[in-house]
């Protein structure tokens, strides 16, 4: 057998390093659950119970894009349509966020935001702040870099995983 020390669940650690390779995804789901915590808990502060974590995206993107389609936004935030259809819908009914159906084409539905949305840069601008200076407290730059690294690769395993079964499930 190849590989460091044993973990806890008996499968082989990588050289040099006390987890297991199965432990990854886990730590990654649990990290997110934490950060959303975090978020969570900073919009509270600012009176904001309202919005939750997966609002960021849409609101961020509509703080440099708007007005944007709600195709343009599922591709640049990564979302499913029906998944941004139905945060829109929660920040329309909030009043951050207003839909209209394009002008040239009434199939089209595009998203702005509204005064009220467009009010909450400085609060996200903030957040985002406390975010990043705790993500980062104790993490040196080389270290960020490698992880970054590390992640990336993990993320493209996946994609091309996905892709190979589509692709396989089509002959």
């Amino acid at each position: 057998m190849t590989g460091g020390a044993e973990g806890p669940s008996g499968n082989p650690a990588p050289p040099g390093t006390p987890y297991e390779p199965t432990s990854f995804i886990s730590f990654l789901s649990r990290t997110l659950a934490e950060a959303n915590r975090f978020i969570v808990e900073q919009l509270k502060q600012r009176g904001l119970t309202d919005l939750v974590p997966s609002h960021g995206d849409v609101l961020t993107h509509l703080f440099a894009h708007e007005p944007v389609t709600m195709q343009e936004l599922a591709q640049a935030i990564n979302r499913d349509p029906s998944t941004v259809t139905a945060l829109v819908r929660k920040l329309a009914s909030a009043g951050y966020v207003r839909t209209a159906k394009s002008a040239a084409d009434r199939r089209i539905t595009e998203v702005s935001l509204t005064e009220k949305g467009a009010g909450l840069r400085s609060d996200f601008a903030a957040i985002s702040a406390k975010l990043l200076e705790t993500q980062m407290e104790g993490v040196d730059g080389d270290d960020f870099g490698t992880a970054c690294d590390v992640l990336v690769r993990v993320r493209d395993n996946f994609a091309k995983a996905l892709e190979a079964d589509r692709a396989s499930s089509r002959i």
